[in-house]
Order: structure tokens, then C-alpha cells, then sequence
């Protein structure tokens, strides 16, 4: 069936067009005619016969193109692209373009939504020559720019994306720093064959224009580990606290390859312990502080930490190291786990809306995140394993 809003906007539209000739030829011819175009009632007959792309032709031949009326071409177009029919708005932007007497400025305008156009079809190659063309005619050029910016990373053509965001960045745009340091980065992993020197300028690059670039850090250390430059990754490996904790726990395995190189494992643990001060539910830290336990006092010393640990920093993670372990038959085994899951589960939410995700421990019908009505649902947790062994403890 054809859209209500199609049935809406097309008429109306193509009606506002006629009526603007029809005022325009009366004026100008002292025409006197109160008929209205028969390809009118064509057009309405194609749409009731569920045929729209004639009446599409139609309406669009109504429409005269003159500075009154672009903006009803654009508006349509636009809507045709929202629908996903980018087809029929190439059609319309291509038939603005193509009027000689077009105006400059809405020329420039119907040219950037061509590009548009072409992007949302996926030819970029075309999207980015009309992008180009409206910059070197200074016309929408940020606009332009931020659309170029986007074609080169779907292409991966990472220089030219670098060079786009700076131009950006040059015009106050937000947030291109941060943009540009990931480039880098891309073009550290893009080209692995680069010699040394060349990557680790890359890498410098990065952190000048991102100085909390935990991804250049990462590669940085991963390289000085290959050069065995052990010390130097630690260092850098350690910085990633300041630059964005979340990300402690893709250090942690890269740390304990160089301590364990330098035959450090004791300041590694040392350095684990006053982590978990700062940050006691980083449950990854936790976990490798549990193994170098493990590894440097034996399978108990693991067992009793994270029995004392569990107990005050719940986590699914820990209780699954626990239950690695083997021993099941440990007395206090069952009732750290039936703590465990209490907690967590009064922790956790009882409800969660299926088209946004907002999670709450009551039920609301409309969702207070998207105002959906009834999205909202009970939610569990589930785990497998642990019921599993309640029930053989049962």
C-alpha cells in the first residue's frame, strides 16, 4: 500500500506547483482558464492504482521548476531518501539540476543532496566528485567536508581522512583530535610492513593530536614488547590508569608478559593490589592478581582470595574462576555462591525495555527512555552453571 504520506505530500504538492504555473502564465500571458490539468487527475489515478512511479512523473513534469517551487522538489526528494527510495530522489535532484535557469544557491543545494543521495545508494565515488566540485566552488563546504569525512573511512582511505579532519578541525569542528589520533592508528595496522621509525611516528602523531589515546598506547606498547623493551611497555602500559581506566583490563595481559620477562611477577602483584584500592570492582585485575597467586603460592592461596574477595566484590567472572578451580566439594563453596548470586541479583535490574535498553528495577508501561508503551520486561538472570551446582549440592 502506498504510504498516507505519500498520498498526501504528492497531491498537495504537485497541486502548489500547478496552481504557481498557472498564476505565473496568467500573469505573464493574461491567460484566463479556471480548468485544472487533466494530468493532474491522471497522476491521482495512477497513485489509487497503486502505480507510483508514473505518478511520480507526472506530478514532477506539474511541478514547475522556479524559485518558488525548488524547495518543494528538495522537500520531496528528502522524503523519498528517508523512506530508503533513494532512486526516485536522485530522479527529482537530478531534474533540478539539469534546469538552466536554476538560481546559484539552490543549485549548490540540490547538488548536495544529490551527493547525498549517492551515498545513502552506496556510490561514493560519485557522492565524493559532487562533494568536491561544491568545495572548490566554496559553496557548503563544512557540510561538504563532513560527508568526504565519513566516504574515506567507509573506504578506509585513512590519509584522506586525515587530511579532511584536519580541515575540520582547522574550522572549530569538535572532537576531530580524537578522530584523527584513531587514523593513525589505522594506518599503523593497515601498512604492519612499515619499518619501525615509520610507525612509531605514526604512533606520535596519534598522541599529539590525542594525548588519552589509549589505542596508540596499546600499539606502542605492543611494539616495544617485540623490540624487548620491556621497561618502556610497563611504563607506557601503566599511563592507560590516567588515560581512561575502563581499559585496564586490555593492558593487563600485555603487562604480564614483560614482568614476566624481566622476572618481575612480585612488583606486578604489588602494583595489582594498590589498583584494586583505587578501582575494587575492576573484577579483570582481581582476576589476574588471583592467578599470579595461583601461579607464585599454589591453587589454595587463589581459592582462599577469592572466597574472602567474592564475598565483598561479587562478580559472575570470579565465581567462574572459583568453580575452575575443581574443588566443588569445599564446604564453603556453596553457601559463597548462594551469597554471590543473592547480591547480584538484588544488584541487578529486574526489568529492561527491548527497544532501548533502559533498565530499572520496577515496571513502568511507557518506557521513561523512548516512551514506548509496553517495551518494558521482566528480566533474569541466568546462570547455567551455577544452578547446575546447586542442584547436585541439592
Amino acid at each position: 500500500m502506498i504510504s498516507v504520506w505519500l498520498l498526501l505530500l504528492l497531491p498537495i504538492a504537485a497541486l502548489s506547483g500547478w496552481f504557481s504555473a498557472r498564476k505565473h502564465y496568467k500573469t505573464r500571458y493574461g491567460i484566463q482558464n479556471n480548468g485544472i490539468n487533466p494530468e493532474y487527475f491522471k497522476g491521482i489515478n495512477y497513485l489509487l492504482d497503486e502505480q507510483p512511479d508514473k505518478a511520480i512523473d507526472i506530478f514532477i513534469r506539474l511541478l514547475e521548476v522556479n524559485s518558488d517551487t525548488v524547495e518543494t522538489h528538495l522537500a520531496l526528494a528528502n522524503l523519498f531518501r528517508r523512506r530508503g527510495e533513494t532512486d526516485r530522489a536522485i530522479r527529482i535532484h537530478q531534474n533540478l539540476i539539469a534546469r538552466p535557469a536554476l538560481p546559484p544557491a539552490q543549485r549548490s543545494s540540490a547538488l548536495f543532496e544529490l551527493g547525498m543521495d549517492y551515498m545513502h545508494a552506496g556510490l561514493l565515488d560519485r557522492a565524493e566528485e559532487l562533494f568536491l566540485e561544491l568545495i572548490s566552488k566554496k559553496q557548503h563546504i563544512t557540510p561538504a567536508h563532513q560527508q568526504l569525512l565519513k566516504i574515506y573511512q567507509q573506504e578506509k582511505n585513512w590519509q584522506q581522512a586525515i587530511a579532511t579532519a584536519q580541515i575540520l578541525q582547522a574550522n572549530a569542528e569538535p572532537q576531530m583530535g580524537e578522530l584523527i589520533s584513531q587514523f593513525y592508528c589505522e594506518l599503523t595496522e593497515q601498512k604492519p610492513q612499515l619499518p619501525e621509525s615509520d610507525i612509531r611516528q605514526l604512533l606520535r602523531k596519534a598522541h599529539s593530536n590525542d594525548p588519552n589515546c589509549v589505542r596508540a598506547s596499546l600499539c606502542e606498547a605492543k611494539l616495544l614488547i617485540d623490540a624487548a623493551e620491556h621497561r618502556k611497555a610497563i611504563k607506557i602500559l601503566q599511563r592507560i590508569e590516567q588515560q581512561n581506566n575502563e581499559y585496564i583490563p586490555e593492558a593487563l595481559p600485555h603487562l604480564l608478559t614483560s614482568h614476566t620477562a624481566l622476572d618481575s611477577l612480585p612488583a606486578f602483584e604489588s602494583w595489582l593490589n594498590t589498583l584494586l584500592e583505587r578501582h575494587p570492582n575492576m573484577t579483570a585485575a582481581r582476576l589476574m592478581l588471583a592467578n599470579l597467586m595461583k601461579q607464585e603460592h599454589g591453587a589454595q592461596a587463589m581459592q582462599d582470595y577469592l572466597n574472602h574477595a567474592l564475598r565483598k566484590h561479587p562478580s559472575v567472572e570470579g565465581l567462574h574462576s572459583l568453580l575452575s578451580l575443581g574443588q566443588n566439594d569445599n564446604p564453603d563453596l556453596f553457601p559463597l555462591i548462594e551469597d554471590v548470586t543473592r547480591r547480584l541479583i538484588k544488584l541487578g535490574h529486574s526489568y529492561t525495555c527491548v527497544h532501548c535498553g533502559f533498565a530499572g528495577k520496577t515496571l513502568h508501561w511507557l518506557c521513561p527512555g523512548c516512551a514506548q508503551w509496553g517495551s518494558i520486561q521482566p528480566t533474569e538472570i541466568h546462570l547455567s552453571a551455577l544452578e547446575t551446582l546447586r542442584e547436585k549440592k541439592s
